[in-house]
């Protein structure tokens, strides 16, 4: 989990760097080798582990050498599906029922108008 300072723009980009360096290291690849696999150059993948800023594509590039780039995107929500269309999706709704009808009155005097009694 992350630390309980406040965030600010190079917290972040360290603690993405130290991230994306402990990652690299678990998976037992040097900078060169890594940086090559990713596509981009050592240089770039040095700036990232070292908290400093880099394109959005380089990033994106390490992330998906690591198999996270989903995380990215998943990182937003999205709006492509309305709020009602989640919801049904996630619960199932018991079928509605009619109303059930009004018992029939168990005296059976007809009705009559008042004016006849």
């Amino acid at each position: 989990m992350y630390k309980t300072s406040p965030l600010t723009e190079k917290s972040v980009l360290e603690e993405i760097g130290n991230r994306v360096r402990a990652h690299r290291i678990a998976l037992n690849l040097s900078r060169d080798v890594f940086a090559a696999q990713a596509g981009v150059g050592k240089n770039t993948l040095v700036r990232l582990e070292t908290g400093l800023s880099v394109n959005l594509c380089h990033l994106i590039k390490v992330l998906l050498q690591f198999g996270l780039a989903e995380s990215l995107i998943n990182i937003f929500p999205d709006y492509n599906q309305s709020p009602m269309t989640l919801l049904r999706e996630s619960q199932e709704f018991p079928k509605r029922k009619r109303a059930s009808r009004k018992k029939k009155s168990s005296i059976d005097t007809p009705w009559v108008w008042k004016e006849d009694e």
